[in-house]
């Protein structure tokens, strides 16, 4: 069923956080294929720019981990 589904995503599927230019967190998603879903994009797209850093669309920053403000 989709409800099973989607709870095996939440629970098998990277976290990807989802940051401003100024490091504010934005609406996060529990999975990678998620948020290519939600942001229009491939998820191979959503890994490289996890992977790389650069910022995603000029202006999201997008990490697989919560960033501290200490790494800001």
């Amino acid at each position: 069923t989709p409800a099973i589904k989607a709870k095996i995503s939440k629970t098998l599927g990277t976290s990807i956080y989802v940051y401003n230019s100024d490091f504010l967190l934005v609406p996060n998603f529990y999975s990678a294929r998620k948020a290519a879903v939600e942001l229009n994009v491939s998820k191979d797209t959503i890994l490289k720019y996890v992977k790389n850093g650069e910022l995603f669309k000029d202006q999201w920053i997008l990490s697989t981990s919560i960033i501290s403000s200490d790494k800001k």
